[in-house]
């Protein structure tokens, strides 16, 4: 029977995958918050190809952006070397539950529902922001139930009374 201890190496190795991922991601918002636009040629382009909405891209929206993905990266990568405890262990099963949401709403918008086929954002979903989700989504959820499997609750150990 397999191992359910979070600092395996498959763990190791999908807890680094899934907190890089998550890193370049806050590291990107970083950039774009010092008012860089890149690789898009506006505000209004980056906004349209990354969220199917005109969303201001400005540091009181990015930076704390940055922060939830930060804290995101350093509780998965705890997590999957079994540091941290029960709170990296939820910040691992937030992170799984926010790739599910965002995996189920690409989903929706590839079938064409609130998403215009012809668009920049369409394509950029279906090539790379769902398949991305689904995929890290997957490997952060493993972790987490691995995780949760791991610590049991143990009932409080209790002194047998006139001994």
């Amino acid at each position: 029977m397999p191992t359910t201890d979070t600092s395996t190496a498959a763990g190791k190795r999908a807890g680094t995958a899934v907190a890089a991922l998550l890193t370049a991601d806050a590291l990107l918002h970083a950039f774009w918050a010092t008012g860089s636009t890149w690789p898009a040629g506006s505000t209004e382009a980056l906004s349209q190809g990354l969220l199917n909405a005109d969303v201001p891209f400005t540091p009181r929206v990015l930076l704390p952006l940055c922060a939830l993905l930060g804290t995101g990266a350093v509780g998965v990568y705890a997590h999957s070397r079994g540091r941290g405890g029960r709170i990296s262990a939820l910040i691992t099963a937030a992170v799984a539950a926010g790739l599910a949401i965002r995996s189920t709403a690409g989903l929706v918008w590839a079938v064409g529902i609130g998403s215009d086929p012809g668009s920049t954002f369409h394509r950029l979903n279906l090539a790379v922001y769902t398949p991305v989700c689904l995929a890290f989504g997957y490997a952060a959820a493993r972790l987490a139930l691995t995780g949760f499997r791991r610590t049991r609750s143990r009932l409080p150990r209790t002194r047998a009374t006139g001994r």
